[in-house]
């Protein structure tokens, strides 16, 4: 199947290279290369453009730079890849590439052979998140939705236990192999506007819309996280983008009764406890009146069904229902009462180090008062005059 890669780009100098060697192997004669800028500012479009033309495997790269940094995240730069790539009747499959991530070939590859065999609509194969800072690898945290999906009749599903699994797996485009003509038959794009995160809106019309959905368990990518600039990194108003989505995913659903809007809600309340470890103070207001709006819909005993799931331990959910009832100022104190918590405790253990550590300087400098006396006292000694010699006895003459 001929195959376009979709690479997505914006500040990504120092990792672009790497992205673009390990595409080389994976390529067939027929594929294409597309790198979509989106008004890089640190000369990766200068950098790509140098490389226009250039031989990766059996494709060339092909730039489209959109010239300025668009709204949103990645969605005008994707859809626009996906423009130009479905526009060319001889595409028949499409892969996204991360420009700041790279490729595993033989796992690309084997997915790639899966795809390709299955006749599969999709198929969502697996990687590893590369800790930048740390230098380590792990898997990604949905684990236990890939042993369900070994479990599907040969990793395929034409049915909805395939799709229902597909839907518990982390929702980046990146992972999976779409179909062209499916994707030309359904008009599939990534909802624009000035928000992040949208790869889950377009994760859940993508599995929604799918008849047929196979999977791969080999690593295709290595993803980087932890990395300066990066849109996970977010602490501010952007994550009550994921109410938004959850609207747009609820209106893809288009019943409250669906299974799939207890899969939607449980969607939301994972990643609401993720934002919550990390929401900034400045942040609380708008987060909790955008949450408040998107939960008071959600019909009771959905909710019902869906927050006896959960441990007692897990306080996400008593606050998302507190949201649900209105009650946003009071939940907001009780976030920056444990801000102010947090911030305290920070700053105890901050003058904790600086007392250990002032400890430490002084032990040093005691040491080096005690060495300094005793030179000062061995000089003192040396100074003092010595003592007359006794005298000689008198030579014996004879």
């Amino acid at each position: 199947m001929r195959t376009t890669f979709i690479v997505t780009s914006f500040d990504i100098l120092p990792y672009i290279d790497r992205c673009l060697e390990t595409i080389g192997p994976c390529t067939r004669p027929g594929d294409r290369v597309l790198v979509v800028d989106d008004g890089s500012g640190d000369g990766t479009a200068e950098h790509l453009e140098r490389r226009l033309g250039a031989q990766l495997g059996a494709a060339q790269v092909e730039l489209i730079a959109l010239g300025t940094n668009t709204i949103g995240g990645v969605a005008i730069a994707a859809n626009t890849g996906l423009y130009h790539a479905l526009a060319d009747p001889g595409c028949e499959a499409v892969v996204f590439v991360d420009g700041d991530d790279w490729l595993e070939p033989a796992g690309f590859t084997a997915c790639r052979a899966a795809f390709e065999a299955s006749g599969a609509e999709i198929l969502l194969g697996n990687y590893l998140e590369h800790d930048e800072a740390s230098g380590a690898s792990r898997r990604p945290a949905d684990l236990a939705a890939w042993a369900r999906a070994a479990a599907l009749p040969r990793g395929k599903g034409e049915g909805e236990a395939a799709r229902a699994c597909a839907l518990e797996m982390i929702a980046v485009p990146w992972r999976k192999f779409y179909r062209a003509d499916f994707l030309r038959a359904e008009g599939l794009r990534f909802p624009e506007g000035n928000f992040f995160y949208e790869d889950n809106p377009f994760h859940w019309a993508v599995c929604l819309k799918a008849g047929s959905i196979a999977f791969h368990d080999r690593v295709l990518c290595l993803h980087r996280v932890n990395r300066p600039g990066q849109t996970m990194a977010a602490t501010g108003p952007g994550l009550a983008a994921f109410f938004t989505h959850f609207e747009t995913i609820e209106a893809l659903i288009g019943d409250w009764q669906s299974p799939y809007a207890e899969a939607a809600l449980r969607w939301l309340l994972t990643n609401m406890r993720w934002h919550l470890e990390r929401l900034q103070p400045e942040s609380f207001w708008v987060y909790a009146d955008r949450a408040a709006r998107a939960l008071t819909p959600v019909p009771e005993a959905l909710w019902d069904r869906v927050v006896a799931q959960y441990e007692a331990t897990n306080s996400t959910p008593q606050q998302a229902a507190a949201l649900r009832r209105g009650e946003i100022a009071a939940t907001v104190g009780c976030w920056q009462q444990e801000a102010r918590g947090r911030a305290v405790q920070a700053e105890t253990v901050a003058l904790a180090a600086g007392v250990a550590a002032l400890h430490a300087r002084l032990d040093r400098l005691d040491g080096q008062v005690s060495g300094l006396t005793e030179i000062a006292r061995f000089r003192a000694l040396r100074a003092l005059p010595h003592p007359p010699a006794p005298p000689q006895p008198p030579q014996d003459a004879g």
